[in-house]
């Protein structure tokens, strides 16, 4: 007699692991992880300050031009690293991960590696900024308190406080950097970065 049971077939239901491969940094991180232009996206008090402050500049006859307001912590990380790696010499391949950013910073040649991130930092528009001013890796922007915005205009600006009084602003120079509209917006609660030429375009809930 034949004692030999059928074997049945089974599913093997272990998880697959699949490994993608890191992409190589370059200018097409850029357009990954995009940040906002738009008040609507900062913290709901600062973003009424903001757009308080901007209607007074506005009404006076400046002209203002928004960069950025809101930055998700992916793109605050590729921009801080790129930055480093172009202004401070940092080594690419000591670089640290991030969770969702699947980059490779180290090319074959620390010349691609550096040229990468230099085209990086073009494209995020910080290719000037400043050696010891890297974009934050925790930046106000991440956490909808921070706008950076260029302010000009032509003669004198007569421009209103939060209060309604007016602030004859006669001196130079004719942007954001100028001391007394730095004192306007400190009426609404949007400060002035405290760094001066260093980071030119940036308003906070705190100076920083």
């Amino acid at each position: 007699m034949n004692t030999t049971a059928p074997l049945t077939p089974t599913t093997n239901t272990t998880p697959a692991t699949v490994s993608v491969a890191p992409e190589l940094s370059g200018p097409v991180w850029c357009g990954r992880f995009p940040g906002s232009r738009e008040t609507s996206t900062l913290k709901p008090d600062f973003r009424d300050n903001c757009n308080a402050f901007i209607a007074a500049i506005e009404a006076a006859g400046g002209v203002k031009t928004i960069a950025a307001t809101y930055r998700p912590p992916e793109r605050a990380y590729l921009m801080h690293w790129a930055h480093r790696i172009v202004k401070n010499g940092f080594d690419p391949a000591m670089v640290p991960p991030m969770a969702g950013v699947n980059i490779k910073w180290d090319h074959p040649t620390l010349a691609a590696s550096v040229n990468a991130a230099r085209q990086m930092s073009a494209g995020f528009g910080i290719g000037g900024l400043a050696a010891n001013t890297p974009p934050a890796l925790n930046t106000l922007h991440t956490r909808g308190e921070a706008i950076d915005m260029s302010i000009t205009w032509t003669g004198t600006l007569n421009i209103a406080n939060k209060d309604g009084s007016i602030t004859e602003i006669n001196t130079m120079p004719r942007t954001g950097m100028n001391l007394q509209l730095k004192a306007v917006g400190l009426t609404y609660g949007v400060k002035k970065f405290v760094g001066g030429n260093a980071d030119k375009p940036h308003w906070s809930t705190t100076g920083h």
